[in-house]
């Protein structure tokens, strides 16, 4: 289990690539002086028979703290996810703007995901979401692509890198360069 505590004003930008070695990962961040902030990327990227357990718990205490927390996930093969995601704002956390959002892409009829996003809201003052989608390769993108002379190997990679695209841009290079030579078939 990883315990992080953000202080005041302090901002935090937390990078998480898995690619298969982990079974599970368990985060604790908690937002602790006021004007603290947390950005949680999560990008997740399973082949073969890999299994993840993903769980983020992040706990709103001081005014005006901010979380954002974006989970991709590409599935190949029988890889499978299963994410269970809380923000919590406490009472007295006035202010707070928080985030969650888990988007799981996947690639083969045997992968499998699952993506539980929660709020738990004990202020008023607050602005706060979630959402969560858990789907395969849009058919009509795929069509659209083939049609235009692409094969559909390429038409799949293309897709793929431009749903993992937004979440790349804010790796650090090494980690795009260990997802291109594990999953992307450049």
């Amino acid at each position: 289990m990883n315990e992080i505590i953000v202080k005041e004003n302090e901002q935090l930008v937390l990078p998480v690539l898995w690619t298969g070695e982990e079974t599970e990962l368990v985060y604790t961040i908690l937002l602790q002086g006021k004007g603290a902030s947390v950005t949680f990327l999560g990008l997740l990227l399973g082949n073969e028979n890999q299994g993840l357990k993903l769980k983020i718990t992040v706990t709103h205490r001081a005014e005006n703290t901010t979380s954002n927390v974006i989970i991709k996930s590409a599935l190949a093969d029988a890889s499978s996810v299963f994410f269970d995601g809380l923000i919590k704002i406490e009472k007295g956390a006035k202010g707070t703007s928080a985030w969650l959002g888990a988007h799981l892409l996947l690639l083969s009829e045997k992968s499998r995901g699952i993506a539980v996003p929660n709020l738990e809201i004990l202020e008023n003052d607050i602005k706060a979401g979630h959402a969560a989608t858990v789907g395969r390769i849009n058919d009509l993108e795929l069509f659209y692509l083939m049609s235009r002379g692409l094969p559909e190997g390429k038409a799949k990679e293309l897709i793929v890198e431009g749903f993992l695209e937004s979440m790349l841009k804010e790796f650090p290079k090494e980690m795009n360069d260990k997802v291109a030579q594990k999953f992307l078939k450049n």
